[in-house]
């Protein structure tokens, strides 16, 4: 049997609840507590509490009822990240399919020549039709039964994931990808690489349930713009405006009002620990397209 060496020892929710009350935080219903417990994990429920206590000392009045809520806001917070960053990601296939197809055809995405690193090029091709054999897509059927399994860009697009669209959108070349970014999104073609690839990530966090809440750093950081700079770029706040940016001008009040009603909804919730300024609303629509 293998020793435990530093490991701490295994501990009761009966005993974990003794030693948060025993570090000040306030727990009127013990069952409640180890239900709460139960559903979170101990060092769950402690990161949620980091901006509540000093060292192991809870702050005067702090219950655990406060740190659920703010995994609750956190819980919130994931859905929008998700669900706001799939349609930045829906709609990131259908402008670089349409603009693709429209510069070099429907199976121009096969030829490498169309694209600035040739080692990528063949490594996403793997990637992509791996996906493509694997899928159950009835399009995908329908092009592999029906179609000889040729796969126009617009059918072939659907089976990559937003992290290997991205680097899709990376390899493609320079002029292509300076294009795609003035003509869909308005902005500098270095802006949109980086968002994607920061929406990828922000998506993954928000799929296997990280924590945006109180996260001190995240990778790889944002390119701001300039009028932007006041947010930390290493932030989940950076994180949440590549998303917005990304989006359709038609969904992005939809994920501002998101946010804000999330924040409504749990009030103890601080956007200073996401790195939003006070006036982030206002300064995230200023940047509307």
């Amino acid at each position: 049997m293998p020793t435990t060496g530093n490991t701490k020892p295994f501990k009761s929710y009966e005993e974990q609840i003794a030693i948060l009350k025993s570090r000040g935080l306030i727990i009127n219903d013990n069952e409640n507590a180890k239900a709460i417990l139960k559903k979170m994990n101990y060092y769950r429920l402690s990161a949620y509490s980091l901006t509540l206590r000093k060292n192991d000392v809870f702050y005067p009045g702090v219950t655990i009822e406060d740190i659920v809520a703010l995994y609750d806001f956190d819980a919130d917070l994931r859905k929008i990240v998700f669900e706001f960053s799939a349609v930045a990601e829906t709609s990131a296939r259908a402008y670089i399919a349409y603009y693709h197809a429209q510069q070099y055809g429907p199976l121009g995405y096969l030829n490498n020549q169309n694209f600035e690193d040739e080692l990528k090029h063949a490594a996403f091709l793997k990637e992509l039709f791996t996906a493509i054999n694997r899928s159950s897509d009835i399009f995908v059927i329908h092009h592999k039964e029906e179609r000889g399994a040729i796969y126009p860009i617009w059918v072939a697009i659907e089976e990559t994931t937003f992290g290997s669209l991205s680097k899709f959108y990376k390899n493609m070349l320079l002029s292509d990808r300076t294009s795609i970014a003035k003509e869909f999104y308005g902005l500098p073609r270095e802006y949109i690489e980086n968002f994607m690839q920061c929406a990828s990530v922000a998506r993954n966090i928000a799929a296997h349930g990280g924590r945006f809440y109180n996260r001190i750093k995240l990778s790889p950081a944002v390119k701001m713009p300039k009028k932007m700079q006041c947010i930390d770029k290493d932030r989940p706040a950076a994180y949440i405006y590549a998303i917005y940016a990304l989006l359709p001008d038609t969904e992005k009040y939809s994920m501002l009002h998101a946010l804000s009603r999330a924040f409504r909804r749990h009030p103890f919730a601080d956007e200073k620990y996401l790195g939003l300024p006070a006036n982030w609303f206002h300064l995230f629509e200023s940047m509307q397209s």
